[in-house]
């Protein structure tokens, strides 16, 4: 989120970027602390002005590749990505989250919470706001449409039409709650894998060229998008097998559902250490773990060695 951040500051107003912005160690360093993200955002809020903070998402477009928007920005619809959006504040002890609720198809709404008891702060509000906004409109949402009330409980239409509006007093936004709708979903994923390619899955020699390729198919849509909490039937039906055949198919392959969802995760999880320097739990996330403690456990079973010492060694 930092890096995002101080990515739009660089393009806008470099002259507001902290001066030890520079020492924060990504790889070392899964959460900046709390203090030093309030302070940049409240800056941003006096000296940029709030429609800045709403407008930092609008960054994911071109800020250089990150697993997480990657893997935000990977989500067939919007319950995909509510759903990713849930899983990483749980994953990352986020002590400020959102609770989402859908209230129609194609609508929902959205609060802020903090599960210590305190309140998040306006200029916080704003840029969570925005990000999800700039969120949904990546993976597909057309004509978006924001509101977010006032203090005197009347609605206020702060995003339309693909443009940010504020009231002349935006102290007056109640900006713990929003609603945001949208006119139509077309998703926008590309149907491709990484450059890594999908893993290679070992195969019995009395597999025929017909459920090879059945493995192959679901490999891939498992790989098009890891960081998704796959079920069996979803699976099956994106493959076009019914959640029976899909496991005849597998279990035929010596395989379960499971075991190849670990295998496809720890590939990735493998790749993202090498190849990247984001956090540990970052990847651990964006590879489709639940938990940290999951990761852990389950990519040392695979690959002999914690994630740390595996991007050590790498």
């Amino acid at each position: 989120m930092v890096d995002l951040v101080l990515h739009q500051l660089t393009k806008t107003h470099p002259e507001l970027i902290p001066a030890d912005a520079g020492t924060l160690d990504a790889v070392r360093h899964a959460q900046v602390p709390a203090g030093y993200k309030r302070d940049i955002l409240d800056v941003i809020w006096r000296k940029a002005g709030p429609e800045m903070l709403l407008s930092i998402g609008q960054g994911i477009r071109s800020v250089g590749y990150d697993p997480i928007w990657h893997a935000a920005v990977r989500s067939a619809s919007p319950a995909l990505l509510f759903d990713k959006w849930r899983r990483f504040e749980v994953f990352g002890h986020s002590r400020n989250r959102v609770r989402i609720d859908r209230t129609h198809e194609r609508a929902a709404s959205f609060e802020r919470y903090t599960v210590d008891g305190g309140t998040p702060t306006t200029p916080e509000n704003l840029l969570i706001c925005g990000l999800i906004i700039a969120l949904l409109e990546e993976i597909g949402c057309l004509g978006l449409r924001c509101e977010m009330p006032l203090d005197n409980g009347a609605a206020y239409c702060i995003r339309e039409n693909g443009r940010f509006r504020l009231p002349d007093d935006a102290n007056a936004l109640a900006s713990a709650a929003w609603t945001i709708e949208w006119r139509t979903f077309s998703p926008r994923v590309e149907n491709t894998v990484s450059e890594a390619g999908p893993p290679h899955v070992a195969l019995p020699r009395s597999c025929n060229s017909t459920l090879r390729a059945s493995i192959e198919t679901v490999v891939r849509l498992l790989t098009l998008d890891v960081a998704r909490q796959w079920k069996v039937g979803e699976l099956a039906r994106e493959a076009g097998f019914s959640a029976r055949c899909l496991q005849r198919r597998l279990g035929d392959a010596e395989l379960s559902f499971s075991r190849l969802v670990r295998l496809v995760r720890s590939h990735e999880a493998c790749r993202l250490l090498k190849d990247s320097d984001a956090p540990v739990t970052a990847i651990g996330f964006c590879a489709g773990f639940s938990d940290s403690a999951h990761f852990s456990r389950d990519f040392r079973a695979s690959m002999g060695m914690t994630p740390s010492d595996y991007r050590a060694v790498s």
